[in-house]
């Protein structure tokens, strides 16, 4: 699923063969598809930023160095 989030255009054609068949319109279900697909996207790379913000923002010590 980390490789299809990554590609949002794969993962929308791979979307748009079953939603072609439940909405029977084609231009509808690659519409749809792209939607999801680029919402999954974002989500996915929302997701990681935040995993990897706390390790990049450690907290710096509050001590001041002695004189």
């Amino acid at each position: 699923m980390k490789q299809l989030a990554r590609k949002p255009f794969f993962l929308a054609l791979l979307m748009s063969l079953p939603l072609w068949i439940v909405f029977n319109n084609f231009i509808v279900a690659i519409m749809v598809a792209l939607l999801v697909a680029f919402l999954i996207s974002m989500c996915y790379s929302l997701y990681t930023i935040k995993q990897a913000k706390p390790k990049a923002d450690a907290p710096e010590s509050k001590t001041h160095p002695k004189k």
